[in-house]
């Protein structure tokens, strides 16, 4: 849930938080110690020499601290700035770099490519400003140390004409002077920069404050659960004040049977079979496994028994190979095979030229939508699941393939949580539950038989 309510540029831009922080941290400690002992010693140098000329110094010294402070707060607004701007314009350049396709197709190349270009020109603007303050800074600190500089000479000067001090003692109070205020104003900078980490810090406790996925101590051997699902008096909702996407619902499936989720688009079906799966909470009630709460459970345990094909699965860059095993270097090669053509899918890949080595690109951008989702399914099967939920997992498959794949997914025996919108996956259910306004209702066999008997014999006609 964190995930879908962030741009992907804006985590990354949290992330990148870490980098300032650890290269702000790696410094301070031995910067600061040797500047602050240094200091030290030349202030004590200087007090020996001529405390009325230390003065100055320090009173050169307090002026610069005035000075930082009086400009951290515009410093600190535009870069913080800064970091919300760059995090705009990188999800706008992922988003682009994702939906090119769409993109082309609609003709809005320059209208992504402008307002990319006036996001990027809106962070050069602020760098722009930032630049400007550190240029005000370092002005400052030139000027004020040319003065403390004109000062001690001045002052110095007369000091020798009175035979207080010697050439020599005001040449060697001078470097003193210089090396006091030198080291002060990189202890006055090094804390201004420790004083920004609060700014990047606040922006990674947004992820690293985010509660985990609570892990049971629970000991108990998986193997020996049955795939039995149910849910008791679950309710959600994604914000307090929102409607009810799920209002009290009880639902038990039996280890084995296959169960499809119909409704209209947006009831909430994807959000209760992620509930099922333990990617969301439920605001209410609770999922119980062959009897025992998912809470008790452990989602890590719980993850073990079940296999996925969620609608925005995706492939990685890789092999078929390695997208099937999900890069496990000891998968059993003819399991995977099996699972392959389980999914209607191993024989199709027997025909390319590099077979189950051939390399496909980002996010499976070299398969068709139909071979993408056969893909998933044999990597979901290869896990070797006894809960498979299948989410529109066939989609974009042709009839016949379709077919195909539902005959040999109910002779497996799992426990099957499949939502469709698709007659011929919904016939291959047991049993066929609608959700809607929160509520489900179970429907009949013969009624959706016959409200798909249209469909069944165009398959038929292409059988």
């Amino acid at each position: 849930m964190y995930f879908e309510k962030r741009h992907l540029g804006d985590i990354v831009s949290r992330f990148g938080s870490i980098g300032a922080i650890q290269a702000t941290l790696t410094s301070l400690f031995v910067e600061s110690a040797l500047d602050g002992l240094m200091a030290l010693l030349a202030l004590c140098m200087m007090l020996l020499y001529s405390p009325k000329l230390s003065l100055v110094v320090i009173v050169a010294v307090a002026t610069y601290v005035l000075f930082r402070w009086f400009f951290y707060y515009p410093f600190r607004e535009a870069s913080q700035e800064r970091l919300v701007l760059a995090a705009k314009e990188s999800s706008h350049f992922f988003e682009s770099m994702r939906a090119v396709t769409p993109v082309k197709l609609f003709g809005q190349e320059a209208q992504r490519c402008v307002h990319w270009q006036n996001l990027k020109q809106d962070v050069i603007n602020r760098d722009v400003e930032t630049q400007k303050l550190s240029i005000v800074f370092r002005i400052g600190n030139t000027a004020i140390f040319g003065a403390q500089g004109l000062a001690v000479f001045y002052l110095g000067a007369g000091l020798v004409m009175q035979n207080t001090l010697t050439v020599g003692m005001l040449m060697a109070f001078s470097s003193y002077a210089a090396t006091f205020s030198g080291r002060l104003f990189s202890l006055v900078d090094l804390l201004v920069n420790l004083n920004m980490l609060s700014m990047h810090s606040a922006r990674l406790a947004d992820i690293v404050l985010e509660p985990i996925e609570e892990e049971s101590e629970l000991e108990t051997d998986i193997s020996r659960l049955d795939p039995c699902i149910s849910l008791r008096n679950v309710r959600f909702r994604y914000a307090d004040g929102e409607p009810w996407l799920l209002n009290d619902i009880n639902l038990s499936i039996p280890a084995g049977q296959s169960i499809a989720i119909v409704g209209a688009s947006g009831c909430g079906k994807t959000t209760l079979c992620k509930i099922i799966l333990g990617l969301l909470q439920p605001t209410a009630g609770e999922v119980l496994i062959d009897g025992i709460p998912l809470t008790r459970l452990g989602l890590s345990a719980y993850r073990k028994l079940i296999g996925t094909v969620m609608q925005d699965d995706t492939l990685l860059s890789g092999s078929i190979l390695d997208n099937i095993s999900f890069f496990d270097p000891q998968v059993d090669l003819e399991h995977l095979y099996q699972c392959a053509r389980l999914a209607a899918i191993h024989d199709e890949i027997s025909t390319m030229p590099m077979g189950y080595q051939t390399l496909i690109g980002d996010m499976g951008s070299s398969l068709s939508g139909g071979q993408k989702q056969r893909i998933l399914l044999a990597r979901a099967l290869c896990k070797q699941p006894k809960i498979l939920a299948l989410d529109e997992a066939t989609s974009h498959l042709d009839i016949v393939n379709e077919l195909k794949v539902n005959q040999a997914l109910a002779h497996l025996g799992l426990t099957r949580i499949v939502v469709a919108h698709r007659p011929e996956t919904i016939k291959a259910s047991e049993r066929i539950i609608e959700l809607e306004n929160g509520l489900i209702v179970e429907l009949k066999s013969d009624i959706v038989a016959a409200e798909t008997a249209d469909q069944s014999n165009y398959t038929d006609r292409l059988i």
